[in-house]
């Protein structure tokens, strides 16, 4: 089996969202979907039951609500992990926790924890599904 970059496959579950469905081959090494939007999404779904592709995670089972959550716990400033916690309460806590990281200069800081996480996440998927994969060069 072809290993897979964990930062490739890191950057295909960010764009996984609720219309779409990811799946890795196991004979080209790459990643293909089919969304719930699409015109022919019954055909190009059938072609996923082969056994040469594996499903990757769901928009659920990544949960980047837990992802932000476990970023606030990593801010040490009192001020700022509390502006931060009370932009994830409620509806609408996606675009006040984006809008809050702006006003308390952490959005950079932001993007690499995620950015590490989802490559946690595709390191603990493939090691789940018994594919392998290099870490970043």
């Amino acid at each position: 089996m072809i290993k897979v970059k964990l930062i490739e496959d890191a950057d295909t579950f960010e764009m996984i969202h609720s219309e779409t469905h990811y799946f890795y081959s196991k004979k080209t090494g790459e990643f293909d979907f089919y969304g719930d939007f699409m015109d022919d999404d019954i055909a190009n779904s059938e072609k996923f039951e082969e056994d040469e592709w594996i499903a990757a995670p769901r928009q659920y089972d990544l949960n980047e609500y837990d992802i932000m959550t476990d970023f606030v716990d990593t801010v040490s400033d009192p001020r700022k992990n509390e502006l931060l916690c009370v932009a994830l309460e409620g509806k609408g806590a996606f675009r006040r926790f984006k809008d809050t990281l702006r006003r308390v200069d952490l959005l950079e800081e932001w993007y690499a924890f995620k950015r590490n996480a989802y490559i946690d996440i595709a390191r603990e998927w493939c090691n789940e599904n018994n594919i392998p994969y290099k870490e970043a060069e």
